[in-house]
């Protein structure tokens, strides 16, 4: 896909999305006919059909012959890994990635109480820089935090670069933890 349709064609999934938003569009609608659509956003009635394509693929939409195309029931949590495949490009520098999984941790890590239970369950991982993360980060109960760590730390990964701390480092935390003082 060349660089000015992929412009074009992200951007006409982006108008279609805001006519959804816009229309306060509920899932089990139904969208305006691709002829309306392509009048309403002054696009082609191929980029419309590209568009919806796209957007079916996705399970935003579902598009029944005959009978004109409808907005999904969808998880809210599954925008995060549509929204990732797109914010996440060959582009992306492997050091960004490394750096917002490190401030999302670093984030995680902050709002977590630290007891003594979780200090234990972290110092028998301690050893397995993926796992002590993992725990770090399971320990939250905000599901849509937790989905977006696991999105960026699914990229990073694929970068196949090994640990993303240090024994030393994973100890720190732990350490630090231990100097904040525990509840009883």
């Amino acid at each position: 896909m060349h660089e000015k349709h992929a412009s074009s064609f992200h951007g006409n999934i982006s108008k279609i999305r805001k006519l959804i938003v816009q229309s306060s569009l509920v899932p089990g609608d139904r969208l305006p006919s691709e002829r309306e659509l392509a009048e309403t956003l002054s696009i082609s009635r191929a980029s419309v059909r590209e568009a919806l394509r796209a957007l079916s693929f996705l399970g935003i939409v579902e598009t029944r012959h005959g009978g004109g195309t409808f907005l999904c029931e969808q998880d809210r949590h599954r925008y995060i890994e549509i929204l990732s495949e797109f914010i996440v490009t060959k582009q992306t520098k492997a050091t960004d990635i490394i750096e917002m999984l490190r401030l999302l941790e670093r984030m995680a890590f902050s709002e977590i109480e630290p007891t003594k239970e979780r200090l234990d369950l972290l110092e028998t991982v301690i050893d397995d820089d993926r796992t002590f993360r993992q725990q770090l980060i399971f320990q939250l109960k905000n599901e849509l935090f937790i989905r977006i760590w696991s999105e960026v730390n699914r990229f990073f990964e694929g970068l196949d670069v090994g640990d993303l701390y240090t024994l030393e480092e994973r100890k720190q935390f732990v350490e630090t933890w231990r100097g904040m003082g525990m509840p009883e």
